[in-house]
């Protein structure tokens, strides 16, 4: 977490909220936020105009008025707030610092005023993520450079005969291979934990076994998984806990907790290194 729906959110955010602003104040507190970044000087977006925003995989692209853009990678615990001048407050991503708390928060690293009083918050509890400055011309090249597979939602998401083609190709377990951006871009934990447990497959089936009636329920089930998500602005997920709205999410972070379909207890395992939660009675293990 941030996960595609989280960034997306964000996206939505930044689009509704703040493009046709103008910056008129920058300040950055934590020098390696732009470590990476080709264009050290943020200070160059001052007096600058936001144009528009997007999307690919989990990283935003913000781009401004004087041919730059801003990319950003949220990592394991990034959040980006927008507060409009009458108090309105949007939030997305990670649920440190509390939304409904004060801002700047101590994790809060980056903050951008604009001309009609908006204010925006980029905050980093564990200083993972990463913005980078650069010509918008070159953001292509340098989203091709991270090597992310196709979308996994939206108009160009990836087809069910390319998803089985490269889930054929790897015999570890299904869970890891689908949080590998090289083969599907976009899904984190939480998300493959819901599609799987909806698709009923278990997360540890190696991929390759996985038959083509399994391919198409889970290729359909990753959409719903992120549309989902994306609905909710985001799952909420506080201190490893879910807090589920409409019933989603179904699993993840829910271990010991009824399974929504059949009221077994929910179980926790790793997968691939990372923390899996499935219900053993509806995904069950191939044998």
């Amino acid at each position: 977490m941030p996960e595609l729906p989280e960034v997306e959110t964000m996206r939505r955010i930044v689009e509704e909220e703040l493009v046709g602003r103008t910056l008129e104040r920058l300040t950055i507190t934590l020098p390696k936020l732009t470590r990476d970044s080709p264009i050290a000087d943020l200070g160059l977006l001052l007096g600058e105009r936001v144009t528009g925003s997007r999307r690919r995989a989990k990283v935003l692209v913000v781009d401004w008025s004087n041919g730059l853009s801003l990319m950003s990678h949220f990592m394991l615990a990034g959040q980006l707030a927008v507060e409009r001048p009458g108090g309105n407050r949007r939030v997305a991503g990670h649920p440190v610092p509390n939304p409904t708390g004060t801002y700047p928060h101590k994790a809060t690293h980056l903050v951008m005023e604009f001309d009609d009083g908006s204010v925006l918050w980029h905050s980093d509890i564990r200083q993972f993520g990463w913005v980078r400055l650069l010509p918008t011309a070159d953001v292509p090249v340098a989203i091709e450079e991270f090597g992310f597979g196709p979308e996994a939602v939206g108009p160009d998401r990836i087809a069910v005969a390319e998803l089985a083609a490269r889930l054929a190709r790897r015999r570890v377990p299904v869970k890891q291979v689908l949080l590998d951006q090289a083969v599907l871009a976009g899904l984190g934990n939480i998300y493959v934990d819901e599609a799987l447990h909806r698709a009923r497959i278990h997360p540890a089936t190696p991929a390759a076994a996985l038959t083509a009636a399994q391919v198409k329920s889970l290729h359909r089930t990753i959409a719903w998984a992120l549309e989902e998500g994306i609905k909710q602005g985001g799952a909420t997920i506080v201190h490893q806990k879910a807090y589920p709205k409409d019933g989603f999410p179904s699993v993840h972070a829910r271990e010991g907790e009824p399974c929504l379909r059949c009221r077994t207890p929910i179980e926790k395992t790793r997968v691939g290194g990372r923390g899996t939660y499935f219900c053993p009675k509806c995904q069950q293990p191939v044998d």
